[in-house]
Order: structure tokens, then C-alpha cells, then sequence
């Protein structure tokens, strides 16, 4: 029995009718007549945050501001609750200045106040930071986020080092304060005198206390011109190198007090300030390169009762016989007290300026100037916690999860 031939059209029928077939299963697609795999398309997950640290700079000086920018990314198919970034900076030696106005900065934690981050879309937040000390510092936030389910999760971002140096240049003098001195490349020039403008506030008296207990403690001869009766008399019990000139009415009336305690009537007269201040002056030895500073208090008082004309004339001897004994002087004036002149008038002989200010109820500090001297104009804030209080390094804020 012969074989009965083969139909190539209908085999041929058949075939593309199979391929077409298998063509609409999953995963494969018909080229021709070929059959082909997909490419298994990639899903994405409900929750993908992802984000960054960046920093405008990779070195820094103490006491320069620089800024970063912390950017979060939803790439995920589902919202997400943004409740908060940990440790924003390093417990010590960074501080942030400036922080996005909308959310809440407490010591290293920002609060995001459940921030809702749909899917395809960022945030992008922007700081203001202080390098406070030398060292490298590692920059690596956490964020701290909900899923729709209400699940907790944290993200930790790839951290960034940031190096900061420390220009200490000589002859300077400490201020006592090290985030001051940092502006300054180690403290007030040798032999200036820096006029201290400010409203009156505490921040400028922690500054000045600083300042003398500084000298008092390392041994410098230290001097004050003041009007307070009790602040400074356990100070010039306990060092002998710290001089006080009290400059008020009621001083005769206090109880016997130590040698180094040189009690005036007040600022009526400025004879009677200059006898025992210039007698102090010519007793004292030469200084060996030891520095010497003073503090005069009571420039604002002297400038009501005597005039721009006369406290020019007072303050440029007394300037001049201050250097040549080897004394950096720091004087308290406030320019809210007396005509802008006449402020002008008396500023004009100082060859240093800072100045103390508020701004959004929060006390500030710059440098005006300092002439012929390098120095970092960035302001610096001053808090009454850190000024009173040395050597206490920021507490680490942890959420309980």
C-alpha cells in the first residue's frame, strides 16, 4: 500500500496555527515564525526609599559654615510616612545653624512631622552647618519611615567624611571661648584693642566672664574696669594676678576686701580712674612675652557722662599706655545707649570690632572687624547653656522603636 504524500500547505497551516498558539502563553512573544522569551519585567516593590548625603565641601576650617543637603527618594508603588532623620550630624564637633524652618531640630533628631512622600517623588532638605572642632567627621543620617502597612523601618544613608582643620596663628590671645577663638585663628591679636559692641544681655556677660576668668586662671595679669560690686570679688580673692577696679559710688561701702580690689567713686571722674590704674600700670615688670589683657566694662557709662570729645581723649591715652604694657584690651560698649556719632566716634580708635546682636529672638556674634588680621566673618550663635557651662558634649538623641 502506497504512503499517502504529505501536505505541505496544510503542514505548513498547522504549524503557524501551533505557534500562534504558544505565542499567547505567558512570557513569549512570536518574531516571524520563531517563538521568543519575554524579558521578565522587574516589579516594583510596595516600599523603595532611597536617598543621600551631600556636602559642599570636603575640608573646612573651625569655625566655618558649609553647607549640606540631605535628598530622599520614594521609589516605591506605595506613599510613605516620613517620621524623622537620626543623627543628622555626629554628636560632637558639627552643629547645625540653620535647618529646613518647616520641621523641628532637637540636638541631632529632625522631626518631620509625618511627612507623606508619594511614590516617584523626593524631598530634598538643605542646612546651614558650624565646623566646631579639628578631626574627621563622619556625616551618616538615618531616616526613620512608615510604610502603608504601618510598619517601621529605618534607612541608613551612605555616609560622607568631611575633614576640618584648625588654623591656630601666633601671638593670639584666648578669648576663653573656643568657638570665638576658632574665628579668630586662635584669639585676639597680641597688644589690639577690640571694642565689644553689644545690647545689654547675658550672653555678652558669660563672653566677658570667659574672658577674665580665662587670664585669671592661666596665670595672665588681668585687670577689670567695672561697676558690679559682687561679681568679681571671689575671682580676686582666689588669684592675685586679677586686678578689679570698682567703679561705683556705693564701692566704700563694701566690707574689707583684698589689695588687688582698687575701689573708685564711679565714672564722674576720670581722674580719679587714671591715678590708680596708671599707678597699677608702672608698678608692673616687664612681661617676658607673657600676654596681658583688661577688660573695660564701663565705656558706655563714661561715654553718657563725658561725651564722644572727651572719652576719645580719655580712652586714647589709656589705649596707648595699655600697650605699651603688653595688654590686649576687650571694651563693652552698647551703641543703643548714645547717638550713632558718637558710638562712631569712640569706635573709631579700636582696631577690633564684634559684635553681639538678636535676630528671630536668638543672640548672635560676628566680627566687624580686625584690622590687618585674618579672621572667619561667618556669625557664630551664642547660647547661654554653652557659654556658661565648658566641656559638656552634645547628648545623642535615640526614638524608642
Amino acid at each position: 500500500m502506497k504512503a499517502k504524500p504529505n501536505n505541505l500547505s496544510d503542514s505548513s497551516d498547522k504549524l503557524d496555527l501551533l505557534l500562534k498558539k504558544v505565542a499567547v502563553l505567558e512570557n513569549m512573544v512570536l518574531l516571524g515564525n520563531k517563538v521568543y522569551m519575554k524579558k521578565q519585567a522587574e516589579k516594583t516593590p510596595p516600599t523603595l526609599l532611597q536617598g543621600k548625603v551631600a556636602i559642599a565641601k570636603s575640608e573646612v576650617l573651625a569655625g566655618e559654615i558649609f553647607l549640606m543637603e540631605i535628598e530622599i527618594i520614594n521609589f516605591g508603588r506605595s506613599p510613605v510616612t516620613l517620621d524623622g532623620i537620626e543623627e543628622i550630624l555626629p554628636c560632637c564637633g558639627l552643629e547645625v545653624m540653620n535647618a529646613p524652618k518647616m520641621y523641628s531640630l532637637e540636638e541631632t533628631y529632625l522631626d518631620l512631622n509625618g511627612r507623606v512622600l508619594e511614590p516617584s517623588t523626593r524631598e530634598k532638605l538643605r542646612f546651614s552647618v558650624r565646623a566646631l572642632e579639628k578631626g574627621t567627621h563622619m556625616i551618616g543620617p538615618r531616616v526613620v519611615y512608615l510604610t502603608e502597612e504601618g510598619v517601621l523601618k529605618i534607612r541608613n544613608l551612605e555616609p560622607v567624611t568631611i575633614q576640618v582643620k584648625e588654623i591656630l596663628l601666633p601671638n593670639r590671645l584666648s578669648t576663653g571661648y573656643k568657638e570665638l577663638d576658632s574665628l579668630l585663628f586662635g584669639g585676639l591679636p597680641f597688644r589690639h584693642a577690640v571694642a565689644l559692641t553689644s545690647v545689654s544681655c547675658d550672653e555678652t556677660k558669660l563672653l566677658i566672664d570667659r574672658f577674665i576668668e580665662k587670664g585669671a586662671r592661666d596665670g595672665e595679669t588681668t585687670f577689670i574696669l567695672t561697676m558690679e560690686i559682687g561679681r568679681w570679688e571671689k575671682l580676686a580673692k582666689e588669684f592675685p594676678n586679677f586686678t578689679l577696679f570698682l567703679c561705683n559710688p556705693q564701692a566704700e561701702t563694701t566690707s574689707e576686701t583684698p589689695t588687688n580690689i582698687v575701689k573708685l567713686r564711679g565714672a564722674e571722674n576720670l581722674t580719679d580712674i587714671n591715678i590708680p590704674l596708671v599707678s597699677m600700670l608702672r608698678k608692673l615688670r616687664p612681661t617676658n612675652g607673657k600676654p596681658r589683657r583688661v577688660c573695660i566694662e564701663i565705656l558706655s557709662d563714661i561715654l553718657l557722662q563725658h561725651k564722644a570729645v572727651q572719652t576719645r581723649r580719655w580712652l586714647t591715652g589709656l589705649i596707648a599706655d595699655l600697650k605699651l604694657k603688653g595688654f590686649t584690651a576687650l571694651a563693652l560698649i552698647n551703641p543703643y545707649m548714645h547717638p550713632t556719632e558718637e558710638v562712631q566716634a569712640v569706635l573709631d580708635l579700636f582696631e577690633g570690632e564684634i559684635e553681639v546682636y538678636e535676630e528671630n529672638q536668638q543672640k548672635f556674634l560676628r566680627i566687624k572687624k580686625m584690622y590687618g588680621q585674618d579672621y572667619i566673618g561667618n556669625e557664630l550663635p551664642l547660647r547661654k547653656n554653652t557659654l556658661s557651662v565648658t566641656g559638656i558634649a552634645r547628648k545623642l538623641r535615640y526614638r524608642n522603636y
